[in-house]
């Protein structure tokens, strides 16, 4: 963290003055100011001064179904598989499934069917949701 690092490692001469006056300040003042250092950094990133990481659409990378697949092997190949959807937002849907495989019979090949189509709405969400937020980003 900033308070350990040492003025004289390898900084231009305002990071070595900043971290000294850093360094003089009490706990209250070193909070104060690293707020201060994050509004600026906003204002600064919102006029297009500061670039800010750009949030990266992920796309699925499509595990292959192997032959005489278990429901439980399906789930975990399509959770590598759509590995930016959130596990609470599958949770629900992907149990009842389950649940309908084990306590009515249902074939493992079906279920599976109905499991891919799961992940490919909620991914559907996820890209749906990350186009709006750049939208309003650009905006």
């Amino acid at each position: 963290m900033f308070p350990n690092i040492s003025p004289t490692q390898q900084q231009s001469k305002e990071e070595r003055k900043l971290c000294k006056l850093y360094q003089s300040l009490d706990d209250s003042q070193r909070d104060t100011l690293l707020i201060f250092a994050e509004f600026l950094n906003e204002k600064l990133a919102a006029f297009g001064i500061i670039k800010e990481a750009e949030a990266v659409l992920q796309r699925p990378v499509l595990i292959e179904k192997t032959e005489n697949e278990s429901v439980v092997k399906g789930i975990k190949r399509l959770k590598s598989s759509y590995f930016m959807i959130e596990d609470e937002n599958l949770l629900h849907e992907v149990s009842a499934l389950m649940s309908e495989h084990i306590m009515k019979g249902v074939s493992a090949e079906d279920i599976i069917l109905r499991i891919e189509a799961v992940f490919k709405k909620f991914y559907q969400q996820y890209k749906d949701e990350f186009t709006k937020e750049e939208t309003l980003d650009k905006t």
